[in-house]
């Protein structure tokens, strides 16, 4: 009898410990894709069983598109929010709530929003984006972003990491539950926003800037963003610079600077690595890839302005002297583009988008044909 009770013991206690090692095999997950558009993670996100296309911005409160206005049973707050966008242009905005929301299989109850007219991402993803699925709905998970996969796992918490990855702590907005982390770029040290809304590396307002330029940087001119509030326009400057963070050297990473930029880092810097956001925790940790640091260009952006393919941003190089902001694009790659819409930009788009020699004309019939080069090299 002692006997048979000792072996039944030891069955449940190997059968415990058996559990003990399974169990952080059978947490909870959740996996959706992604599109990667420039520089921006776009998801779909159910509502009412219909699928619409949100950016996956942690820089940000959630938006919802105002053609969505009373069809989410939202309920409206007492309170006014004080935005702030990437421009650090200000704004005030009424907040709702609404319980009809959900990602994949998750579902999300009472989550404040404000209602905005973005029609104007449409044209620029090429699809229609119904909303901005911000900070606030990452609350208490774990969002591991997968560059090279275009996957996110959503988690209770952190899946794995190595013995090389950078694990830094982050402060939260109290309200929006935007993340803020703190780094060193060349030994000066800055507090900056984790923002996917953001397609930069490291960007820095001109004052933290002065801090840490030196003589050697790239300058874009024209339109430099667009955001919820505001358009900016003028010059950013660009540069690589070594960058610190939990005493940790990431080596050379890129940092830009604009007249009304805000300290931030963006998904330049954020695809070179699986990223995990830890909500749980309050901690971003960088796990390595075998990627590095690249810009890749052709050294002008194009967008439509009254029916018009036009040039909105140049770098400001040798190569690129006889094109000006502002000068109206007719042929891409023999393409018409005289007359443009949306159907034909979206065309020219992709080509550009996937295409490393492209040739254009503009009005005045001359033509250039355009590489696309990792631009950091004219750094060196």
């Amino acid at each position: 009898m002692r006997q048979s009770l000792f072996f039944t013991l030891m069955k449940f206690k190997n059968f415990y410990v058996f559990a003990l090692l399974l169990f952080p095999l059978l947490f909870s997950a959740t996996t959706i894709p992604f599109e990667y558009i420039d520089g921006k993670i776009i998801i779909n996100v159910d509502i009412k069983n219909k699928k619409h296309n949100f950016i996956f911005d942690t820089g940000a409160l959630t938006i919802i598109s105002s053609k969505l206005k009373g069809s989410l049973n939202e309920k409206k707050s007492n309170l006014v929010f004080n935005a702030i966008d990437a421009n650090n242009a200000k704004s005030k905005m009424d907040l709702f709530s609404t319980s009809d929301l959900k990602l994949a299989d998750l579902k999300f109850k009472n989550i404040n929003f404000s209602f905005a007219d973005i029609s104007w991402m449409d044209s620029r993803a090429c699809k229609k984006i119904s909303g901005i699925f911000g900070a606030n709905m990452m609350n208490d998970k774990v969002w591991r972003i997968d560059f090279k996969t275009k996957t996110i796992i959503i988690s209770d918490k952190v899946i794995e990491s190595s013995a090389q990855s950078v694990s830094i702590s982050f402060s939260e907005e109290n309200f929006t539950h935007v993340p803020t982390i703190n780094v060193n770029i060349r030994k000066q040290n800055f507090n900056v926003f984790f923002d996917t809304g953001a397609g930069s590396g490291f960007t820095l307002d001109p004052r933290s800037y002065q801090l840490v330029k030196d003589n050697n940087f790239l300058i874009f001119e024209g339109l430099l963003s667009q955001s919820l509030s505001s358009i900016s326009k003028g010059e950013r400057k660009l540069d690589v610079m070594e960058v610190e963070v939990d005493n940790k050297v990431l080596d050379n990473q890129i940092v830009d600077t604009s007249s009304d930029s805000r300290n931030l880092v963006g998904t330049r810097f954020m695809e070179n690595f699986l990223i995990d956001l830890d909500f749980v925790n309050k901690k971003v940790i960088l796990n390595p890839t075998d990627k590095t640091p690249e810009y890749n260009s052709f050294g002008i952006a194009f967008s439509p302005v009254e029916n018009h393919l036009v040039i909105v941003n140049k770098l400001k190089i040798p190569e690129l002297s006889e094109l000006n902001v502002a000068d109206k694009i007719i042929k891409v790659n023999n393409i018409d583009v005289s007359k443009i819409n949306a159907e034909i930009f979206c065309e020219v788009k992709k080509i550009i988008d996937n295409t490393q020699v492209i040739v254009i004309q503009i009005e005045s019939k001359k033509e250039f044909k355009l590489e696309k080069k990792n631009i950091l090299q004219y750094l060196n």
